[in-house]
């Protein structure tokens, strides 16, 4: 039975030939910039590696991803089908799989949220994470006439 390994978030991530590159991986608080009216998009990754049981190689299993906020407001939502593919050696029980979602996601206030994320038909993994409207202690704003790569958030 397939059953999630890792869950983490991250600034950025990327799954390649098996293998997460992560940038930025595992925090549990976002502050973002919110001027009067709309919360801005959180730019994020969502990094998670599965343990793949031997007789489920070469299926296609489902995949989901969720962020609920304390409320139980759904924010995101993100499925599909993994592919598992490959084989195990000798003496081997399991086949690891990875995936890394980059989202924007807009959070319609601070608090905290829970990224949640199963595979199959078996039980999952959840993190907990909090949004917040106001700098870090000690950040310096970013300023986007000097830096155009900067969004107004905070570095």
């Amino acid at each position: 039975m397939a059953q999630v390994e890792t869950l983490m978030l991250a600034n950025h991530a990327e799954a390649l030939n098996g293998l997460l590159y992560i940038h930025g991986g595992g925090w549990s608080h976002h502050w973002r910039s919110v001027n009067e009216g709309q919360p801005p998009p959180s730019q994020f990754a969502i990094a998670a590696t599965f343990l793949i049981d031997p007789s489920e190689l070469g299926r296609e299993l489902p995949v989901v991803f969720r962020i609920v906020s304390e409320q139980g407001e759904e924010v995101m939502k993100a499925e599909g089908p993994l592919q598992s593919a490959g084989k195990t050696g000798p003496g081997e029980t399991y086949s690891r799989a990875a995936i890394a979602v980059n989202a924007n996601v807009v959070f319609p206030h601070e608090g905290a949220y829970t990224i949640s994320t199963a595979i199959g038909e078996t039980g999952g993994s959840a993190v907990v994470f909090w949004v917040h409207d106001q700098a870090p202690p000690g950040a310096q704003p970013t300023d986007p006439d000097s830096n155009p790569g900067a969004t107004g958030g905070y570095l």
